[in-house]
């Protein structure tokens, strides 16, 4: 069996597991769902309420396969920022920091912005036609 006849459908579901993944993180912050270990009040209006809502409407977008590469850049540059906001200030190292998710992301989404949604998406229905 070659691997590489499977590519294509991978790039797929590294999409769709790392943007339901992602989306937790959206509907923890706008609905509390899962439940946030991450204390305070959280308000709609704010860096993070932006980006509860990028990370929401981003998720669904990038799980369906939907303007996967734009969505996908702007969300390597959300990570990018929470990175060097966020964690970067407390320590240099990803691990020390808790940055290492956010490092992930983006590297991710940098790549799903340049390899696009893969067979299974949107995206590839709405170029077919």
């Amino acid at each position: 069996m070659n691997m590489s006849n499977w590519s294509s459908q991978l790039l797929s579901v590294l999409r769709i597991m790392s943007a339901l993944l992602f989306l937790e993180h959206g509907t923890s912050k706008l609905f509390g769902v899962p439940p946030s270990p991450m204390p305070g009040h959280f308000e709609l209006f704010s860096m993070m309420g932006f980006s509860g809502v990028l990370e929401f409407v981003g998720g669904i977008l990038l799980a369906i396969g939907l303007f996967t590469r734009i969505t996908a850049f702007i969300l390597s540059g959300e990570m990018a920022v929470a990175y060097f906001m966020v964690h970067m200030p407390q320590n240099f190292f990803p691990m020390v920091n808790k940055g290492e998710i956010a490092v992930l992301y983006c590297f991710v989404f940098l790549y799903l912005a340049a390899a696009g949604g893969g067979p299974w998406s949107l995206d590839r229905l709405r170029h077919r036609g």
